[in-house]
């Protein structure tokens, strides 16, 4: 056998050690070639495993194997390969290509080698797509969006191509289910033109984008998932998008002269996941009303669908603890409310405050979990929870997680009274479990988990 067949059972011991063990031969024929009597799918599913140049390089194992590599769907990754090698390994493989991720080129110098890729790309099947640079400057060439072929595309640190020679109106990525985009510079007409252009599209991600102002989800009809990392956007608007379940919003402010983000929920009746809300740079306007304090319930000014809310705010600032009551109401059948909390130690504990409010029905009747992120125990945070206790009368459980600092802190503290024991005292009244969980409780938040519908709670720990 040769050594590059050798070397392949060698990446893979599973196979090694199971149907393919007898290809290694256990008796004197050490050149007997065992491993081509293996079934075409097997070995194309091992082929399809190994790095670009080795499964290009199977092909002089012997005859058994010429036409494997070029059956199997590509998977390129632009490691270790030089702008001429991409070329010419995209220019002999006939297609499909399944996935192909070039991330490691400088854009810049090899705008005509890019050029020949995706012109490639688009006449070879391209499914899966990463395209990524490391000068935002550079403007990839249209024929990108010319792959009709893509089921998952993520562009990212790069100009948006020009599309003002593509039609209006046309499905140019009919079978795209998941798009993703970091760091994009794109206008508002440009963003709009290509969601539009995507009729599957199921998960939307959007992350450290300072342009454009505005995102509008209108005919959207198989979009469940949007996620919003960090992108300084001025409006958010869910025009229609019948089956959209998850709203994440992980917010960057406009700017310094207090300018809000608008978050607009028109038509969205499988919405189920929403956060995070900011009082302190967020305004609310549900159908054609805009939430304030004050606001009156009224079925034009609910989401009932949302399951899970999540918020950051700052206890020790009343307009935003007034603002967080106020959206709560909007959401009357949360079962598990997240608040992250950005209090400083003010002195301002709002006692009065919570006292003083009347029923939040989600809080009431619905709310069986509370789970507040940096937790430092201040007086205005302990506040809330009491008025949490002594509202939710479904309450199961609640998890304070803090830093490091915090929970050593709050560990040593011979007052616990002062900290979680009344809250405690409350919640054994209750039959309900208080829990302070240090920081090697938690998980940090990515943007794969917030886009993934498989994770029941993106926001859990």
């Amino acid at each position: 056998m040769g050594a590059l067949a050798k070397k392949i059972l060698g990446w893979f011991p599973c196979v090694r050690n199971g149907v393919a063990s007898a290809a290694l031969g256990h008796d004197d024929d050490e050149e007997e070639d065992r491993i081509s009597a293996l079934p075409d799918d097997l070995l194309r599913s091992i082929i399809s495993l190994l790095p670009v140049k080795d499964a290009a390089r199977t092909a002089i194992l012997a005859c058994r194997w010429r036409h494997l590599w070029r059956s199997t769907p590509l998977f390129l990754n632009d490691k270790d390969l030089l702008p001429s090698e991409v070329t010419r390994v995209l220019a002999d493989h006939p297609g499909p290509f399944s996935t192909v991720e070039i991330i490691r080129c400088r854009f810049a110098s090899h705008q005509r080698a890019l050029a020949e890729w995706a012109r490639l790309l688009a006449s070879k099947g391209v499914q899966d797509l990463v395209l990524a640079t490391v000068d935002d400057r550079v403007r990839p060439p249209v024929d990108i969006l010319r792959c009709a072929s893509l089921q998952r595309l993520f562009l990212g640190f790069c100009t948006f191509p020009d599309t003002a020679g593509l039609p209006r109106g046309a499905d140019i990525f009919p079978h795209l289910h998941d798009l993703g985009m970091c760091m994009i510079t794109i206008s508002d007409w440009d963003l709009d033109y290509i969601l539009a252009c995507c009729p599957l599209l199921n998960t939307f991600a959007f992350g450290y984008n300072t342009l454009p102002n505005l995102l509008h989800l209108r005919g959207k009809k198989q979009l469940q998932c949007v996620t919003l990392w960090k992108s300084m956007l001025e409006e958010v608007a869910v025009v229609d998008a019948p089956l959209l379940e998850r709203l994440f919003l992980l917010a960057e402010p406009c700017g310094c002269d207090g300018s809000t983000v608008m978050i607009k929920i028109a038509s969205a009746p499988s919405l189920r996941v929403l956060g995070y809300l900011e009082p302190r740079f967020h305004s609310l306007q549900i159908s054609e009303n805009v939430i304030k304090p004050g606001t009156m319930r009224t079925p034009t000014t609910v989401v009932p669908g949302i399951k899970i809310l999540a918020f950051k705010v700052n206890f020790g600032v009343l307009q935003e603890v007034n603002m967080l009551v106020a959206y709560l109401r909007c959401f009357p059948n949360i079962e598990t409310l997240h608040i992250e909390s950005l209090t400083e130690p003010t002195g301002r504990n709002h006692a009065e405050f919570w006292q003083e409010i009347t029923t939040v029905e989600c809080i009431k009747s619905h709310v069986k979990k509370v789970v507040v992120h940096e937790y430092r125990g201040d007086q205005s945070e302990l506040e809330f929870l009491k008025f949490i206790f002594t509202s939710a009368q479904e309450l199961q459980t609640l998890y304070a997680l803090a830093d490091d600092e915090t929970f050593t802190t709050l560990a040593k503290t011979t007052d616990m009274t002062s900290k979680l024991g009344t809250l405690s005292l409350l919640a054994w009244r209750r039959d309900c479990k208080v829990m302070l969980l240090g920081p090697n409780s938690r998980n940090e938040l990515s943007i794969q988990k917030a886009s993934d519908l498989t994770v029941d709670d993106p926001f859990h720990w």
